[in-house]
């Protein structure tokens, strides 16, 4: 199954759960004061949704890693990204999410919108703990 399909294969609550991450995630990386953290937007943006996703999704009794939540943040993140990052929209959602007086420039929020036109590797519980075994 390609990303995209299991990005729209997720349910209804993982659905919204993403999409509202994916705009507090946007929200932090295009703040004047944000520190990036990589070269790539897309990067840096999927790391912080990555780390929310986890907080959002792990119980008070999971907070150790899991290669499932790992693996399903990653499925999300394409999908709040297809649907709310690509082909431009980025920027429309960051403007609408940020002042102009708190944000990047103009410039800077296409160049990260820029970088946003692609989708990460849909990686599986398995693929993931066979990644850690081998680190």
């Amino acid at each position: 199954m390609c990303e995209v399909t299991k990005a729209y294969a997720l349910d209804k609550d993982k659905k919204q759960l993403a999409l509202e991450l994916y705009k507090r995630a946007a929200a932090e990386v295009v703040q004047s004061n944000y520190c990036p953290q990589s070269s790539c937007a897309f990067t840096d943006l999927s790391a912080v949704f990555g780390v929310l996703w986890l907080n959002a999704r792990s119980n008070e009794l999971s907070r150790f890693f899991n290669a499932a939540l790992y693996a399903e943040s990653n499925v999300a993140f394409n999908y709040a990204n297809l649907t709310l990052g690509i082909r431009g929209r980025f920027v429309a959602l960051t403007k609408g999410l940020v002042p102009k007086a708190g944000r990047v420039s103009n410039e800077r929020l296409k160049i990260i919108s820029r970088q946003l036109d692609q989708v990460l590797t849909a990686t599986t519980e398995s693929q993931v703990k066979a990644a850690m075994r081998a680190a």
